[in-house]
């Protein structure tokens, strides 16, 4: 996405310290990785749900919790294309 980042030194998650530094100004990055997350089977559930032409995307939230969007890091471009396309409407 031509968006420059490097892992950052982290000490104990202090507050203000992301994962990752990147060159956009006010983006805290944290990266997980586990060998699975229940949230990507809903991934893939929107993927073989989906029409072809469709951007596959999982609105997810804890009870009383606030809403999450999971889409795949190489869909964002696609996600922001079709979101201006919804307001040029």
């Amino acid at each position: 996405m031509g968006i420059s980042a490097r892992r950052s030194q982290q000490y104990a998650g202090n507050e203000g310290t992301a994962d990752l530094k990147t060159d956009v100004p006010g983006l805290h990055v944290e990266v997980k990785r586990r060998t699975r997350i229940g949230a990507v089977r809903f991934m893939e559930q929107a993927e073989r749900d989906c029409l072809s032409d469709d951007l596959p995307i999982v609105a997810l939230r804890e009870d009383r919790g606030e809403w999450l969007i999971l889409v795949r890091a190489k869909e964002i471009p696609k996600l922001i294309e079709k979101l201006g396309d919804a307001q040029e409407m």
